[in-house]
């Protein structure tokens, strides 16, 4: 009975003991502290901070255009009602070594133009107070000439840019866009007049560039190589 006793007062002690040391270890070391885990750093994404970039013009698709023409530009450049319409009037027909010629005449002062090709037209003098001229080209064959006044022609304006807007003309006369037609006139007329016939025989001609000069009569035979009357 006293064993039993004494054993428990042992275990008694023993369990005191080992209560009052854990209570000092826990003392000393206190409670434990929870540290938070380390969250994830985050990057900065910090605003370049260079000069920036002007940005470079394009090029404009639009094109530089004339001035519009104003409604008041057609008086100002047509031409003086004082001016005339110039005349031209065949004096005669004639032959000077087998070439046709055709003697013109117009007022003094006048210019003139020769718009066909192979044709050509010289000064030949005065005749009273007409101007002379004389016209050669191939034979019995029409020509036109296109006699002008200088003083009545409207010059044309010496413009740096000359591009229009679509649906517009440049009109050179007043240097500007327009989408009416000016009818400007220019003291210019066009005379049409024919060569006369110099070849009496065809079959006298030999060579043929000759007769194929005078093609509006003759015809040039390759085969037996000779100048024949066109049938």
């Amino acid at each position: 009975m006293n064993k039993i006793f004494e054993l428990i007062v042992f275990m008694g002690s023993l369990l005191v003991v080992s209560t009052t040391a854990c209570n000092l270890i826990i003392s000393q070391t206190g409670p434990a502290t929870l540290v938070p885990s380390a969250s994830p750093t985050e990057t900065a994404t910090s605003a370049p901070t260079g000069t920036p970039t002007a940005a470079i013009p394009t090029a404009s698709a639009t094109p530089e255009f004339a001035p519009f023409c104003q409604p008041a530009d057609a008086a100002s450049v047509s031409p003086s009602a004082q001016c005339q319409v110039p005349v031209a009037e065949e004096s005669s027909t004639f032959c000077t070594d087998k070439d046709p010629y055709n003697l013109i005449l117009f007022d003094k002062g006048l210019s003139y133009e020769v718009l066909t090709d192979g044709f050509r037209c010289s000064d030949a003098g005065m005749k009273g107070d007409k101007q002379m001229v004389t016209c050669t080209g191939q034979m019995a064959s029409y020509f036109t000439i296109n006699v002008c006044d200088p003083a009545c022609v409207v010059p044309t304006v010496q413009a740096l840019v000359t591009q229009c807007p679509q649906d517009y003309n440049y009109n050179s006369l007043q240097g500007c866009c327009t989408q009416e037609i000016q009818q400007l006139n220019p003291s210019c007329v066009a005379f049409q007049f024919k060569t006369t016939s110099c070849v009496a025989n065809c079959s006298k001609i030999v060579r043929k560039s000759q007769c194929v000069k005078n093609s509006y009569a003759c015809v040039w035979d390759y085969q037996a190589r000779v100048c024949k009357m066109r049938e």
